[in-house]
C-alpha cells in the first residue's frame, strides 16, 4: 500500500492505493487526515489479539516521543502504524505546474 499525494479538481489529496494503483481509501484533505485512515485501516484488518485500546501511540505527541529518547528507549514505537507516514507517489508536483502555466495563459487571454 502506497499513500499518494495529487492534485484533483484544484485540489491537494491524499490517497492510499495498492501497489498497482488500485484506490483503497477516500481522497483526504491532509497528511494528517491520510495517517488516520491508514492507522484505522491496520486496525481493522489485524488478525489475532489486540492490545491496545486505541489506534494512537503514545509517542506521536513530539515531546513525548522526544523524552522516550532521552530514557535510551526509541522516540518512535515498534509497530508499523507508530512510524509517521510519507507520501511514496506525488503526482501533484506536475499537474500543479501544468496548472500554474494554464492559469497564467488564461490570465494573458483576458487582457
Amino acid at each position: 500500500m502506497k499513500l499518494f499525494r495529487d492534485f484533483i479538481d484544484g485540489r491537494i489529496c491524499f490517497y492510499w492505493a495498492t501497489d498497482i494503483g488500485m484506490q483503497l481509501s477516500p481522497r483526504l484533505a491532509t497528511l494528517q487526515d491520510a495517517e488516520e485512515w491508514w492507522k484505522t485501516f491496520l486496525f481493522t484488518t489485524h488478525r489475532g489479539d489486540e492490545r491496545r485500546c486505541s489506534i494512537h501511540d503514545r509517542r506521536s505527541d513530539f515531546d513525548k516521543r522526544r523524552r522516550f529518547s532521552r530514557n535510551g528507549r526509541s522516540g518512535l514505537g515498534r509497530r508499523r502504524s507508530d512510524m509517521p507516514v510519507r507520501v511514496q507517489c506525488d503526482l501533484a508536483g506536475d499537474k500543479i505546474e501544468a496548472w500554474k502555466v494554464l492559469v497564467r495563459h488564461e490570465l494573458r487571454g483576458q487582457h
